[in-house]
C-alpha cells in the first residue's frame, strides 16, 4: 500500500505557490515577460499582490528561488510622493526596509522616452532599481498563509 498527498496547494498556500515565514510566494521567472500593471493584474486576479519584502532574509528567500532567471522580477513597491520615504508597497504594508542597488532610486530620464522611473524592479542579487512601468520583466506574487486550502490524500492498495 502506497500513500500520496495530491496538493492542491500546501494547507496554507495556493498551487505552485511556495511558502515562506508567514506568506506563500510564486515567482514568474518564463521566457515571456510581462509590465509592472499587467504583472500587478497577474496577481490581482489569484486576489493576491505583488511582493512585498520587510528583511534581508525574505530577499534572499526569493533570490535563491529564483532559479530559471530569464528576467529581472517586480515588486510591489510603487512611486509613491503622498508617502514619507516616496515609495509604498501595494500591499500597504508599512515600508521600512529597502535593498537598493548602488546608485539607487534614481529616477533616470531616458532620451527619447516620457515614461518616468515608478515601479522596482529586483535583480537577480536581490537589489533593487526603480525602472519604467511598461518594462517587461518577469514578477514575483505574495499572499499571507491561509487555513483550508484542499489537501487531498490518495491511498492506493
Amino acid at each position: 500500500m502506497a500513500t500520496f498527498l495530491h496538493s492542491m496547494g500546501t494547507r496554507r498556500c495556493l498551487p505552485w505557490w511556495v511558502p515562506y515565514g508567514h506568506f506563500c510566494y510564486y515567482v514568474y521567472n518564463g521566457v515571456q515577460s510581462f509590465s509592472w500593471p499587467d504583472s500587478r493584474h497577474y496577481c490581482q486576479s489569484f486576489k493576491t499582490e505583488l511582493a512585498s519584502f520587510h528583511s534581508r532574509a525574505e530577499v534572499e528567500f526569493i533570490r535563491n528561488f529564483n532559479h530559471s532567471r530569464h528576467h529581472n522580477l517586480w515588486i510591489g513597491l510603487t512611486r509613491d510622493n503622498n508617502c514619507e520615504f516616496g515609495w509604498a508597497w501595494t500591499d500597504n504594508t508599512p515600508v521600512g526596509f529597502f535593498n537598493w542597488a548602488s546608485g539607487e532610486p534614481n529616477a533616470a530620464l531616458h532620451p527619447g522616452e516620457v515614461a518616468e522611473e515608478n515601479c522596482v524592479e529586483m535583480y537577480l542579487d536581490g537589489r533593487w532599481n526603480d525602472n519604467k512601468c511598461l518594462d517587461k520583466k518577469g514578477f514575483i506574487c505574495r499572499h499571507r498563509q491561509c487555513k483550508g486550502f484542499l489537501n487531498i490524500i490518495i491511498v492506493i492498495f
